[in-house]
């Protein structure tokens, strides 16, 4: 769900069509001479080309209704771009013409996949399609046309070889999509990432140590190998601690950086000839990059699941304590029902019988006698139960008075040792807390642990509260699988937690467990609110 929020949020309109348009002219104009800039001197080869990937990104990013925008954009850009070197309008609009034509069909293509169109990186089959959309057929076709629409033209001489084209398209497509789709997504949607201050010092300290390994005046043919995968340290640590953008971004600069250092002569490219060194970086770099997506889509995958996880585990502490909240006013209302009107009718019932038997003779008079303790004996039971349900000892005397009432109330079997300090008066709802863990643990002890002692201590332990119940039982591992390993110490934990505190399970060296209960600082918060009150 929270996915689909994602993209729909991605795929909404980012502004008026013609703020879309500028935008998209100023992009495709500046990505156009970023490609000349690094257009090989001779014979003036494609090493990338990105006005075609800027397309495909707004396209992927803006509603239907604003792709006329996106491609007047590129148009002009494109117009302007050459128009810069005085090449005629016309003849670069028809040799764009395929591509504004393609592009649009392969963004249809992308979207009639799902009817929610994800970003390539989120899912293996959207990435392969992406691949070979983006990666290979709309290049192929976009450099065909190319190659055949400016024949006789002065741009000939610099986009005639078709391979070449289409290596420079596929690459611009394979690199600068990802990032400008993942950064537009990660802005509006508040992805969060690892933007500490170490992180990035080691980021930056990797790309240095690249750059100086591909600068420096090493011994190439030796070392080779190594420094063909010198950036792979950097694009892990990009894609662990930025996760999709961060890989996307840092393989752009990666490459970027390489086809730089290949322009000026330098790096473990260069080949005998300027022609074999533009194809051995772009081969290697569209091999670095649709192997780098396809790791993204892991730890993208990865990062869904943790956080879907994440969330699902709050919503369920969430619910946890609704429903012991809700348990708990039951419980009072119960309780209340019992002792107010139960109680009271067998009460009624007590004093009608003590009545008649006033009245009766013989027989009778033992026989309601008999009636009257039995009443009585309902009454205690009754008493008894509406405390267990709710006790009201903590709403007037405190904890301590109230543990050491229910310790009293133990089975005469199991011999119980309080040790139950004076604390200051507590939060109803930690009190509440407290005791009910208390409750429960001695049921458990009563159940399962065969024990013949527990000790219950109640005591302050700095500014916390700490409350630990510990018998002389068979322990945690000899207890049967259905002790207190299910929903009553699942219940006692959310206890604790919901008060700020934790809760342990200890197995005693010499047997036995130990039920530990800590809630920090609530000590000093209750002598505040003395001091206060004085």
């Amino acid at each position: 769900m929270q996915l689909q929020e994602m993209v729909m949020n991605t795929r909404r309109a980012t502004g008026h069509p013609l703020a879309v348009a500028g935008i998209v002219t100023v992009s495709v104009a500046c990505s156009q001479w970023a490609s000349m800039l690094l257009w090989m001197p001779n014979p003036r080869s494609h090493m990338v080309w990105f006005p075609g990937a800027v397309l495909l990104g707004a396209l992927l990013l803006q509603p239907r209704r604003h792709w006329w925008a996106c491609l007047l954009g590129t148009a002009i850009g494109e117009a302007a771009a050459f128009g810069v070197l005085g090449v005629p309008p016309l003849a670069v609009t028809i040799a764009m013409l395929g591509s504004l034509v393609l592009t649009p069909a392969a963004a249809i293509a992308l979207e009639s996949l799902r009817s929610r169109l994800q970003s390539p990186l989120e899912d293996f089959r959207l990435l392969t399609a992406f691949v070979v959309l983006g990666g290979l057929a709309l290049p192929m076709l976009s450099a065909a046309w190319i190659a055949f629409s400016i024949r006789g033209t002065v741009l000939e001489p610099y986009l005639s070889d078709w391979p070449n084209v289409t290596l420079a398209q596929s690459l611009g497509n394979l690199m600068l999509v990802p990032a400008v789709v993942w950064t537009a997504m990660r802005r509006r949607n508040a992805v969060p990432l690892d933007t500490s201050g170490t992180s990035i010092a080691v980021g930056a300290g990797l790309l240095v140590i690249l750059c100086v390994l591909w600068t420096w005046h090493l011994p190439m043919q030796r070392l080779q190998p190594a420094l063909v995968v010198a950036p792979v340290p950097f694009l892990i640590w990009a894609m662990v601690s930025f996760r999709a953008v961060g890989a996307s971004l840092a393989m752009l600069a990666v490459g970027l950086l390489a086809m730089h250092f290949s322009v000026a002569g330098v790096g473990p490219f260069i080949r005998d000839d300027l022609a074999t060194t533009t194809i051995a970086v772009q081969l290697w770099t569209v091999s670095l990059t649709v192997a780098l997506l396809y790791m993204t889509v892991v730890v993208e995958q990865r990062a869904t699941r943790t956080q879907a996880l994440q969330h699902a585990h709050q919503r369920l502490q969430s619910m946890t304590v609704q429903l012991m909240r809700a348990q708990e006013d039951e419980r009072s209302r119960i309780a209340r029902d019992l002792h107010d009107g139960v109680n009271q009718s067998i009460a009624s019932i007590a004093i009608r019988l003590s009545i008649a038997r006033q009245h009766a003779q013989g027989g009778e008079r033992e026989l309601l006698g008999e009636l009257q303790a039995a009443v009585t004996d309902v009454s205690e039971d009754v008493r008894r139960l509406s405390h267990e349900l709710h006790p009201s000892l903590l709403r007037y005397t405190g904890l301590t008075m109230a543990l050491r009432s229910l310790c009293e109330a133990q089975p005469a079997a199991l011999r119980v040792h309080a040790e139950l300090d004076e604390l200051p008066e507590l939060p109803l709802d930690v009190s509440t807390a407290l005791y009910r863990i208390a409750q429960e643990s001695l049921r458990n002890v009563e159940k399962h642990a065969r024990a013949s002692e527990v000790t219950v201590r109640l005591q302050r332990v700095g500014a916390d509260i700490q409350l630990e119940i510990g018998d002389d039982g068979i322990g945690l591992d000899d207890q049967p699988h259905d002790a207190p390993r299910g929903l009553g110490l699942l219940s006692m934990r959310e206890r604790a937690r919901e008060i700020g505190g934790e809760l342990r399970l200890v197995s005693g060296l010499h047997g036995g467990t130990r039920v530990i209960a800590r809630v920090a600082g609530i000590a000093s918060q209750a002598n505040q609110r003395d001091d206060a009150w004085r």
